[in-house]
């Protein structure tokens, strides 16, 4: 082999690695992307599942306790991790025709993925639901 032909090969080498490394780079950017898209999509129907079932208690305290139990069932029915789910169940000034909020905060980890530390380890997904209280809802 000439001089010529080798330094095409050592230039052919280095171009195939910066694609590769281009492509894979793409590729965990898409995972991730989805792994978010799938998280804010859960977070958000955690926040209006907890807030429903806080909407229908009786008292503010039956309020808080009912929206964070409704919010763990319907996280772990999305197989979110319950350890890193944060809820927050403000019944405000709880009465009829009133509103409470259900704040639901999710750390979504990215640090699994091989991603040459491009991409933040975690990041976190919120979802704020505000639900009416039944006017009409006998006490």
């Amino acid at each position: 082999m000439s001089r010529r032909a080798d330094r095409q090969a050592g230039v052919a080498a280095v171009e195939l690695l910066l694609v590769a490394v281009g492509l894979l780079l793409f590729l965990v950017g898409i995972m991730a992307f989805g792994r978010l898209t799938t998280a804010r999509t859960a977070v958000s129907g955690v926040a209006r599942e907890a807030a429903r079932a806080a909407a229908d208690a009786r008292t503010a305290t039956q309020a808080t306790r009912l929206g964070a139990e409704q919010a763990r069932a319907t996280a772990a029915g999305y197989g979110l991790d319950p350890g890193r789910l944060q809820v927050r169940v403000d019944p405000g000034g709880f009465a009829r025709g009133g509103t409470l909020a259900v704040t639901v905060r999710y750390p979504v980890r990215l640090d699994d993925l091989p991603s040459l530390r491009l991409l933040p380890g975690a990041v976190t997904v919120t979802s704020r639901q505000v639900e009416p209280i039944d006017p009409y809802k006998s006490r």
